[in-house]
């Protein structure tokens, strides 16, 4: 049966509340949600949930559907590249691990908050160190032949 929504940690919904309620930096929690699962992705952290509220797959775009399903695809890939058992198929690793994204999330909403938290009591405040992080994050240097030269294909 496929999967129908992805959980929220149950000790993140201040942090939710913080980011959408009272910075306003975000407007539903789907929203936040996202910018979570990118900047947990992108800083490599992840975090085990503890299950909360659910949001809807539905209520995704498809954009953001594909986005999920490209990290599970990497991360099923690159966990089954570092399993020793050869005799692991292919068509066995699933791409509905969405333990996957809601772990990414949920790290990525720690990092995120703790890096806005000093701004957060002012929606102006929050909302212009929100756009300097990303800036920061847009100037930094991408170098693509490093990301194919990490690939267990190789």
């Amino acid at each position: 049966m496929a999967k129908r929504s992805v959980r929220r940690d149950s000790t993140q919904d201040h942090m939710y509340t913080a980011l959408k309620e009272d910075a306003q930096l975000f407007e539903t929690y789907k929203d936040a949600f996202m910018a979570a699962l990118l900047f947990g992705y992108s800083n490599e952290r992840r975090k085990k949930v503890k299950p909360g509220p659910e949001i809807l797959l539905g209520i995704f775009s498809e954009q953001d559907l594909q986005f999920m399903k490209l990290i599970m695809h990497l991360e099923n890939t690159f966990e089954r590249f570092s399993i020793e058992n050869d005799s692991e198929d292919e068509s066995d690793v699933t791409l509905e691990n969405y333990d996957i994204i809601e772990e990414y999330a949920a790290g990525g909403l720690d990092a995120l908050y703790q890096e806005l938290e000093m701004f957060l009591t002012d929606p102006e405040s929050a909302q212009n160190a929100y756009l300097d992080l990303m800036l920061k994050y847009e100037q930094k240097e991408f170098n693509t032949e490093d990301l194919i030269n990490e690939l267990p294909f190789n």
